[in-house]
């Protein structure tokens, strides 16, 4: 089958399920909550207090140019919470349906079926999270203005944001989301469960790495330097570069907090990054590949 069809058959069967549009619900309202009660309602509140300063991190959270990284390391921990749900629902509807060997009874290699599989959502996940990104990117627009602030992506001494800069800000946030959604289909693929996908990377966020990788970075030693080879640890390296200043942060998503200096050079977490994404790739195809679909339906 040639490949645009069957990537418009995927984009079709995900257009008319209920679940991509209550995701993209989700992080609309997530932005407006950070934009508008997390910023500016708490803007509101402290701008007349006393010991109020005007790089507070409620004026961060909505006011341009610090929303856009704000935005961003929101959406990368996030999105990729909502994008892993998306793909988990949709690899084990599949088998749960019996699609799949149907799909691969009309032609389709096994490879092929899980390339267009990952296509379709990544095409899909990619439009919805950039449609995010501009909302809430509106909202903070709205938001400045409202608060009497210049609309700018100068932060004056602090630095300043180039429209390059702001592109590779997004391209950054998206390599940083990849690997927790891989892993979802990875776990997708092996238990055909989305439970299993859904639960199993959640896991992973928020117990593995929200606190062993903070353990470890409490014992010092060994086990600090143990932080480099977490997938963590090296995207939070990625997500910290993409702030105005190293250690300035305004984040709702539960990273380890350290210095600057503490997390690996942004290169070198690229790379471990991509080598996590690859072992997550590896697996998945070939446990894919040596499957047995004689079971799928029903289930």
């Amino acid at each position: 089958m040639p490949a645009a069809s069957v990537l418009a058959a995927e984009l079709l069967k995900m257009r008319k399920r209920w679940l991509p549009y209550i995701l993209l619900f989700v992080a609309v309202a997530g932005s407006a909550l950070i934009i508008w009660l997390a910023g500016y309602a708490n803007w509101l509140s402290e701008r007349d207090n006393a010991e109020y300063e005007h790089g507070h991190d409620s004026l961060r959270a909505f006011a341009l140019p610090w929303s856009l990284p704000t935005l961003l390391d929101m959406g990368q921990f996030y999105g990729a919470v909502l994008v892993s749900v998306l793909v988990a629902s949709a690899v084990a509807t599949e088998h749960g349906w019996g699609t799949v060997r149907q799909a691969l009874i009309r032609g389709q290699t096994r490879a092929q079926y899980l390339v267009s599989k990952l296509t379709g959502l990544t095409v899909l996940s990619v439009a919805g999270l950039l449609l995010v990104l501009a909302i809430g990117l509106l909202f903070s627009v709205m938001a400045t203005a409202i608060a009497d602030l210049p609309v700018t992506l100068d932060a004056g001494s602090e630095g300043s944001i180039t429209t390059r800069e702001a592109v590779v800000m997004i391209v950054r946030s998206g390599y940083g989301a990849l690997p927790y959604v891989l892993l979802a289909f990875c776990l997708t693929v092996i238990g055909r469960s989305t439970t299993l996908g859904i639960v199993g990377t959640l896991l992973y966020m928020f117990v593995i790495e929200s606190i062993l990788i903070a353990v470890l970075g409490g014992l010092g030693g060994v086990g600090s330097d143990a932080r480099a080879f977490f997938l963590g640890h090296n995207v939070n390296a990625l997500m910290t570069a993409n702030r105005i200043q190293p250690d300035d942060c305004c984040s709702l998503a539960p990273r380890e907090m350290v210095e600057a200096s503490e997390l690996p050079d942004p290169w070198v977490a690229a790379l471990v990054v991509g080598l996590y994404c690859a072992v997550f790739l590896v697996v998945a195809f070939s446990v894919f590949q040596r499957r047995d679909l004689g079971t799928d339906g029903g289930q």
